[in-house]
């Protein structure tokens, strides 16, 4: 160690002796070392109260207003938008136009066939832990609404825990004028958590039995098979093409309320009034999407095409679903191909067109689906009455397995069905009898 070195720190150490002597006073006698540490930490303590920014208050920062009832009292701020701006790429106008029935197609959901979006509210809440349970609590519920021309979000803040019945009231007060309720995985979170703040407080919560659009699901039936994530943010950024600058991290937000509560310092507060407004007008934009897609066909990309599909066969449109596999086909969706060919041929199937079932199965076996080739050896057997195409199939399959090993999922649990039905087809053959005598009409087919 250099002298210098040596001399500067024990130039630092008077001058902390020098500034706890001014601080807290000569020591009458000499302090015990406990007294000492004591006199340290409380000479710290002062140190960093000096050097710390004064807090700023709420109201300086987010415009709001404070607002008490019955219960007591809370913080409510709102702001708005015209349904003419686009968020991203997406008018919020589009909620004037667009088909009531479109939420219960892209939910399959009988309770959402006449779904009206403009008459909606958009609900979202930011809380005290991700996880729930019975000790997390929503400090900031945000609504979004339209109301005329304009598309309204209402932020109803706690500043403090006592704070909750004042906003639960008044938030119970004007969720009651609202009769549909869409949210971002609410039904798993956001519902669930509110009505148990509100059983807590002994009241009913007020949507409890209103029609619910829950966006999370229809948005992962649509883009999960392109989508890394389904997000809402990253959403936001491959749908809206929005990118947020500065915003917080929702796993950040728990112990930013916590710190308010503790030193009453909004500054990073208003950053989650920020995050939950622009949450609540994202969750608009991506509804009227998805709508859109439905209703339009907006799909470009091959794995959205087949999603949309899926979405429509889960409705039961099935002319319309059909249409979009098909157009996926033409548009080479990759892996996918034998997987909208199996759902093609399910169809076809159902209607009765078992040829072009068959030759939709040999197609989806060549791209490599094997349950195409299972689905053949039926066909084969019981329809065609061919046992020695069949086991053609089944012979396939299993030099395809042989082939592919421990990568095919069940490939063991395949393995033993293809075997024995290998066995069954032999003896028939070896018996030279058809498989099974012609069946009467309406007599029930034997299981595969």
């Amino acid at each position: 160690m250099s002298t210098g070195s040596l001399h500067d720190r024990l130039q630092r150490l008077r001058r902390l002796d020098q500034l706890e002597s001014s601080i807290l006073g000569q020591p009458s006698a000499e302090p015990s070392l406990k007294a000492r540490l004591e006199r340290l930490v409380e000479v710290a303590t002062h140190r960093e109260r000096r050097m710390a920014p004064a807090a700023l208050a709420l109201e300086e920062l987010v415009q709001g207003m404070r607002v008490e009832n019955e219960r007591g009292e809370f913080f409510l701020t709102e702001t708005d938008v015209h349904l003419e701006v686009r968020h991203g790429d997406v008018p919020l106008s589009r909620f004037r136009t667009l088909d009531p029935g479109t939420v219960g197609i892209l939910t399959a959901e009988p309770a959402l066939a006449r779904f009206d979006l403009s008459q909606a509210v958009f609900l979202d809440t930011e809380t005290t832990g991700l996880a729930g349970g019975a000790g997390t609590a929503a400090f900031l519920v945000g609504l979004g609404f339209v109301e005329g021309e304009r598309f309204r979000v209402r932020q109803y803040f706690m500043r403090d825990y006592h704070e909750e019945p004042a906003l639960l009231h008044a938030l119970a007060e004007d969720l009651g004028r609202f009769r549909q309720l869409v949210t971002f995985n609410g039904k798993m979170f956001d519902l669930p958590l509110l009505d148990a703040r509100y059983r807590l407080n002994r009241v009913r919560f007020p949507l409890a039995e209103v029609p619910h659009f829950d966006l999370l699901h229809p948005a992962r039936r649509l883009w999960r098979a392109r989508l890394e994530s389904c997000r809402l943010q990253a959403l936001e950024v491959e749908l809206l093409g929005l990118l947020r600058v500065g915003d917080l991290p929702g796993e950040q937000i728990p112990q930013v309320y916590f710190d308010y509560v503790r030193r009453r310092d909004a500054r990073a507060l208003a950053r989650v009034f920020e995050h939950n407004r622009q949450d609540i007008v994202s969750l608009a934009a991506l509804a009227v999407l998805a709508c859109q897609w439905v209703e339009e066909g907006r799909a470009e990309d091959p794995r959205d095409v087949y999603s949309l599909a899926r979405v429509l066969e889960r409705a039961r449109l099935y002319e319309r679903s059909d249409a979009e596999y098909r157009r996926a086909l033409a548009l080479d969706p990759g892996p996918l191909r034998g997987a909208a060919l199996m759902r093609l041929a399910a169809r076809a199937r159902r209607t009765g067109e078992h040829a072009i079932a068959a030759a939709l199965w040999e197609e989806a076996a060549e791209s490599g689906e094997l349950l195409a080739l299972r689905e053949l050896a039926v066909h084969h057997e019981h329809r065609r009455r061919e046992p020695g195409a069949a086991l053609e199939a089944v012979d396939r399959a299993l030099r395809w397995l042989e082939g592919a090993g421990s990568e095919v999922p069940r490939a063991r649990r395949f393995a033993t069905d293809f075997a024995k039905r290998r066995s069954r087809l032999i003896g028939k053959l070896q018996r030279g009898a058809p498989s099974t005598s012609p069946r009467r009409a309406g007599t029930p087919r034997a299981p595969a």
